[in-house]
């Protein structure tokens, strides 16, 4: 006769899927919001000018990117209280936190990603063109991928810089926090700057890459920032 032994998952886990559900139903209901406006947008311009050639889809990017950011500012603001007041450690909450901001992030821009590469395909079947106008970095002439790999980096640097904020409001207060937000809030400009001020990384990797490094460096450090902030805000009984 053997016995089953259940494991419980960490803190780290536990926290990160409590909080994980919350905002990837968010991400859903956003979706769900912002597909159907953006496809009925797009019929009314061909019907107006007789056709359309511009990828509006990613025009739903600065959403997908500000969304987020202010959901993660409240979910510092009512959780990491609640976390410490249950007995976990500020670091547990940093990690899982981080943990949820990246794949949030990332699950925001492959959903806007797969939606674009559809509209492409629906130009291409209806006879029209298909070109990005957004400030961005990758173009329709880029190499697979590059898309992804920079709406990734947009999209976590305003879930982590989102962290930053709320945890520094925490810290500092509301007249600090505010008075802070350029450079807590200054990462997500930072990144959109990098990768919609370099065109000649449209046509290949090896072009893109200063960009995409640097925005990788901005969103780590700015991770760091937000961990060590965390580990030292004053809550409640429980240690970092």
């Amino acid at each position: 006769m053997t016995t089953t032994i259940a494991h419980r998952p960490g803190p780290v886990a536990h926290t990160a899927g409590r909080i994980g559900r919350v905002v990837l139903g968010y991400l859903g209901w956003y979706w769900l919001v912002v597909t159907p406006f953006f496809v009925a947008f797009s019929l009314w311009l061909a019907h107006v000018n007789g056709g359309l050639d511009a990828a509006v889809i990613l025009y739903s990017r600065q959403g997908a990117i500000w969304f987020p950011f202010a959901q993660a500012i409240a979910m510092v603001a009512t959780y990491l209280r609640v976390h410490v007041a249950a007995g976990m450690t500020r670091r547990t909450f940093a990690r899982a936190a981080l943990l949820v901001a990246g794949g949030t992030g990332t699950a925001y821009a492959v959903v806007l990603t797969v939606l674009a590469a559809v509209e492409r395909e629906l130009h291409r079947a209806a006879g029209w063109g298909w070109r990005v106008t957004d400030a961005v970095l990758a173009d329709e002439s880029s190499p697979a991928g590059l898309l992804l790999a920079e709406l990734v980096l947009a999209c976590v640097v305003a879930n982590v810089a989102g962290l930053l904020v709320g945890i520094v409001y925490q810290r500092a207060g509301g007249w600090w926090g505010t008075l802070a937000l350029p450079v807590t809030a200054g990462p997500v400009a930072l990144v959109l700057t990098l990768l919609g001020s370099t065109p000649a990384g449209r046509d290949s990797w090896a072009g893109a890459a200063p960009a995409l490094l640097g925005g990788a460096l901005v969103v780590a450090l700015t991770a760091a920032a937000f961990a060590v902030v965390t580990t030292r805000t004053p809550l409640g009984r429980s240690s970092p």
